[in-house]
């Protein structure tokens, strides 16, 4: 009876530190909502104010050229692997334009500490897994280390934004 006691207790602290543990069917996708939103943040790890600087700049891109980017950034995904649940969303959610596979998706796991791009293969030209690791780990990561979280997305996503506009899709 003890050990019930404690393992609920466990449960109960880890998920009031960690927030929701999300499957892919529980993100909430922010085009449901609105057209022109491109970033779902349900834990509130960014604020307001950058998701709203990341949907102009992501929305300025897509009426550009058609790129569509989707930024996640959740508390917890378990102990699911993020490149293999970010490959899952990516397809789940039918990111970019079917004629074009423009689409990129910006993964930020909390919990895990981990950060992941799926690129649509009409991207993989202009961002290989090179330059992808490359944002990461200089506009990204180290903000992120520091617990600013809004600086590290926006700096990843200018980059983004920046390395994809002017490649011309249909």
């Amino acid at each position: 009876m003890m050990k019930k006691t404690l393992i609920l207790i466990f449960i109960s602290v880890s998920s009031f530190l960690f927030g929701t543990e999300y499957t892919v069917s529980t993100i909430p996708n922010p085009k449901t909502q609105d057209a022109n939103a491109y970033v779902s943040n349900p834990d509130g790890i960014l604020s307001q104010e950058a998701v709203s600087r990341i949907n102009v700049l992501l929305d300025s891109l897509e009426a550009q050229n058609g790129s569509e980017v989707a930024v996640v950034a959740v508390s917890s995904i378990g102990y699911e692997d993020i490149k293999s649940f970010a490959t899952d969303l990516f397809k789940s959610w039918g990111i970019g334009k079917s004629q074009n596979n423009n689409g990129l998706l910006v993964l930020f796991v909390l919990d895990q500490r981990k950060v992941t791009f799926e690129t649509g293969y009409g991207l993989e030209g202009v961002l290989p897994d090179a330059i992808c690791k490359r944002i990461q780990t200089q506009a990204m990561i180290p903000e992120f280390k520091n617990e600013n979280y809004d600086a590290g997305m926006l700096a990843g996503v200018q980059r983004i934004v920046s390395t994809v506009k002017n490649e011309p899709f249909e």
